[in-house]
């Protein structure tokens, strides 16, 4: 079962700060007989204690402790997966060296580091006045609008931008000085909480509330996740940061980012992204293009890191000049975080680009409302919600709803319903102008290309549908009642397709065939909150399965297509005569490109135009201060290799090869590199260490959800006749009763063969909202059960 070499104790244990090598850190238990084991293990859990016995101390605002929350270092495997199991703290002797750090000394810092934000005020006024801002249409504009950040972003960002800095401060002045590793000295500084601090209000605020009796009782979810465990209220919220795995690696323990371990800095993003990968064209014969586009949908729906942008002119920020150049410093915004591109690049060199767009990500509170390490946000809620359907806070769901049928806006172009068209396209899109199409919905990214657009659009006419129907089953349900009710059987359909029909294309598992054990019920005692790991690294796979041709099939099955470069934010094919049908009728019917390490050329070096997903992913886990991927594969039950060729227990040995030509140290190596440079498991697109942790994450989002659709014996559980009708849904279906497409492949994420045939729509058994009718509108025992009696002889003996 995952992480279960950490609880037998045959995990890598931390070791006392004088004797550190990865080596001796990595030995199994079968390997230390007779080397001081019990000794060794007794005083790391001596170690556990005193740590416990001062976060205890430390920690005053509640339950909630996301980073480094107590409970989890003392709960079972099952409910918590042990996070940090390499936490850094300071040993018993050191820690009566350190000086006592007061109140007045962390409001000291919090008072240097709001003089050196406020200072910014200057240089970002003048990149405003010499409009050092991304380009309209640029790849630069793109990446900003991919990474947009919502209302109230940047408000914590100041926030935690200021703690940040003053915890640099207290690092440098209270423990770095006096000989402690930085890693260490970082998690000391995590025991002084904001509690006398102008910020403890705030965060306490955020992190720490009281739910409103009815939003408890609620058979409703929230728009932003809160209240979802009626204990602890800010679990799942969208505005809170990410969890850790593995203890941060920063490298001044803070927020500067991850370096070599021999203290160099890591070879560039780009360069790596350039040796190890390809762009050959190997389709995979099985899957989908529907495949990698409906992981992305739901990636959105769980996960939305925003980027920063100026603290007091509120601007897109711009990291390389227009040309592909280096900015000069006086220019350069202290949030960049741009991608070195060598002048002898394979692709960049005939555009003469040394220079690669990267802004930070937006951090957030620490969940303990501590100082310490750097945390990234979540913008979304952190459950399987529809969020980028309805939004993710009740101002996003109410401009996206009509006021009256409970329906949600749309636009019309030839009798085809579209979703609601932006007010500012320019903004949203990489258009030119304000009258070409850009769309609106909850996430600013479903524009991003136009697969995704139509599959958006896909769930705002079943949202639609639905709710037309319940109107005309419950003629006294207001508008509030049929939209809330609409929403609730959406959310069921996507949770039911994610892990009954499109985990198992992944994986070549269903959910339970993944697990040991597992309670299918809702327990309050999990924490939902999204691995920064997986946030970051885990869901990359998806542009490697992405196709550059976007196929368009109209009703007869010609076939045209349209460049992926060309479509990114510019969703003008959804505009056209039946373009979401084509669209999504070539989804189903073209294949996706195999998962390895080739990249079609519109991902990489084309992704948004101009970039490199891959090299922007490996620089976003630098940024997130992420541990290296030997760390990861070693936390989900591999060994933690101490060479290059130890690798090739999961790696190819070509692409180790790769690997230790642009690495000095196996544990320099980037998660998102490795995860995707692993061989496959059986029967699944992916590797062991991808699979651990998407497993591990989908686990929690499953039963740590009071809404989650299978749950039973909740206030917004369906009854067992709504169930069997939710259990109906699918990919497929929901294109035939959406759509004007006649035919579907029974599956929608495989290609069409004799295992998976084309079936006609009307073959397909649809799901019957009657049983969401209300007692006093249905029909007396007689007429439903001559309707029963029709229906079961007009059936006959066809199978559905």
């Amino acid at each position: 079962m995952l992480f279960k070499r950490i609880i037998e104790g045959k995990s890598m244990l931390n070791t006392d700060s004088k004797d550190r090598s990865p080596e001796k850190c990595s030995r199994r238990k079968s390997e230390c007989e007779g080397c001081g084991e019990h000794s060794t293990i007794l005083e790391e859990m001596m170690k556990m204690v005193l740590l416990g016995v001062v976060l205890w101390a430390g920690v005053t605002f509640g339950i909630h402790v996301a980073p480094y929350p107590l409970n989890l270092i003392v709960s079972s495997e099952l409910i918590h997966p042990p996070p940090l199991y390499d936490y850094p703290f300071p040993s018993a002797q050191m820690l009566k060296k350190l000086p006592t750090i007061t109140a007045a000394d962390t409001n000291r810092s919090i008072s240097m580091s709001k003089l050196v934000i406020s200072m910014l005020d200057r240089l970002e006024t003048n990149l405003d006045a010499a409009e050092i801002r991304p380009k309209q249409g640029s790849a630069a504009q793109g990446l900003a609008i991919d990474g947009f950040p919502s209302n109230n972003v940047m408000k914590y960002e100041m926030s935690s931008a200021i703690i940040t800095k003053a915890s640099q401060q207290l690092v440098w002045t209270k423990c770095a000085r006096y000989g402690l590793p930085k890693d260490e000295c970082a998690s000391y500084i995590s025991t002084l909480n904001l509690r006398e601090s102008e910020f403890g209000g705030e965060c306490a605020q955020l992190e720490r509330f009281t739910c409103r009796s009815n939003k408890m009782s609620s058979r409703y979810r929230t728009f932003d996740g809160s209240c979802n465990n009626p204990v602890r209220s800010s679990w799942g919220q969208a505005l809170t940061g990410y969890k850790r795995l593995l203890h941060p690696r920063y490298q001044d323990g803070i927020e500067e980012p991850r370096r070599a371990v021999n203290s160099h800095e890591l070879p560039s993003a780009r360069l790596v992204s350039a040796v190890i990968g390809d762009n050959i064209d190997v389709p995979d014969n099985k899957k989908t293009i529907t495949l990698p586009v409906w992981s992305q949908f739901i990636y959105h729906d769980l996960v939305h890191t925003p980027v920063r942008k100026t603290y007091h002119t509120d601007k897109a920020i711009r990291c390389c000049d227009n040309s592909g150049w280096p900015l000069t410093p006086r220019y350069q915004h202290p949030s960049c975080m741009p991608i070195t591109v060598s002048d002898t690049d394979p692709v960049y060199k005939e555009q003469r680009v040394t220079c690669m767009e990267y802004t930070r990500s937006v951090t957030t509170y620490r969940g303990d409302c501590t100082f310490g390490a750097a945390e990234q946000m979540n913008q979304v809620s952190h459950f399987l919600d529809g969020s980028n359907i309805y939004g993710s806070n009740s101002r996003e769901a109410a401009a996206l709803r009509e006021k009256t049928g409970g329906l949600l806006k749309t636009s019309t172009v030839d009798d085809d319903e579209l979703l609601p068209l932006a007010i500012n396209p320019t903004e949203k899109c990489l258009v030119d102008n304000n009258n070409e199409p850009c769309y609106n919905t909850g996430d600013i990214r479903a524009n991003i290309h136009p697969w995704l657009t139509s599959l958006h659009t896909l769930f705002v006419r079943e949202h639609n549908r639905i709710a037309r129907t319940l109107a005309s089953l419950n003629p006294g349900w207001n508008s509030d009642k049929l939209y809330h009710e609409a929403r609730r059987i959406v959310v069921a359909e996507i949770q039911h397709i994610t892990y009954t029909q499109w985990l198992p294309a992944l994986t070549g598992k269903a959910f339970n065939e993944l697990y040991d054990s597992y309670d299918t019920g809702y327990n309050q005692d999990v924490d939902p909150t999204i691995t920064n790991s997986f946030a970051t690294a885990a869901f990359h796979f998806v542009y490697s399965l992405l196709d550059q041709d976007i196929e368009l099939m109209d009703d007869v099955s010609n076939v045209t297509s349209h460049r992926l470069r060309h479509s990114y934010f510019k969703p003008q094919l959804l505009a056209q005569k039946d373009g979401v049908e084509k669209i999504l009728r070539g989804m189903v019917n073209q294949k996706s490109q195999g998962l390895d390490l080739n990249y079609d050329y519109d991902l990489r070096p084309g992704w948004l135009g101009s970039l490199d997903v891959l090299a922007l992913s490996a620089q976003r886990g630098r940024d997130h201060g992420l541990p290296g991927y030997a760390h990861y594969r070693a936390l989900c039950g591999l060994p933690l290799p101490g060479t290059f060729d130890a690798l090739t227990d999961v790696l190819p040995e070509e692409v180790v090869t790769k690997l230790s030509q642009v690495y000095e140290h196996p544990h320099d190596i980037d998660l998102v590199v490795g995860l995707m440079a692993e061989v496959p498991l059986p029967g699944s697109l992916l590797g062991h260490t991808a699979t651990c942790l998407i497993k591990e994450q989908l686990w929690r989002t499953r039963v740590s959800d009071r809404y989650f659709y299978s749950h039973m014996g909740e206030a917004g559980s369906f009854t067992k006749r709504q169930l069997a009708e939710v259990r109906k849904s699918s990919l497929s279906r929901l294109l035939c009763y959406n759509t004007k497409i006649q035919t579907v492949p029974r599956d929608a994420f495989q290609t069409v063969d004799e295992s998976n045939p084309l079936i006609s729509c009307s073959d397909l058994k649809k799901m019957n909202l009657e049983a969401w009718q209300d007692p006093s509108q249905q029909p007396d025992i007689f007429t439903r059960t001559n309707t029963w009696i029709k229906n079961k002889v007009a059936s006959g003996n066809t199978t559905k």
